[in-house]
């Protein structure tokens, strides 16, 4: 049994709907990801969001240029391991 079709929104995600999001995941904490856009009131599916908030908004994302030890890493990694 199918439920009623509901269009969610697609495509490039604006300002204010990072902040909603943000907003939701400050108040109700990661997680429980069927919850997030009816809680944040986004017209987006679960997985959207999920990606958006673990690939861009999440403040354990670090930005900015490597270290040079972490680029010694990453050299070393992938000469032993390659493009696993």
């Amino acid at each position: 049994m199918e439920g009623p079709s509901v269009s969610v929104r697609k495509g490039a995600w604006t300002e204010e709907e990072d902040i909603l999001l943000k907003k939701c995941i400050e108040k109700y904490g990661e997680g429980k990801w069927h919850q997030v856009s009816s809680r944040a009131g986004l017209n987006r599916c679960r997985k959207s969001c999920r990606l958006r908030w673990l690939n861009y908004l999440s403040p354990k994302i670090k930005r900015g240029v490597f270290a040079d030890d972490e680029v010694d890493l990453i050299i070393r990694l992938h000469k032993l391991l390659g493009n696993r």
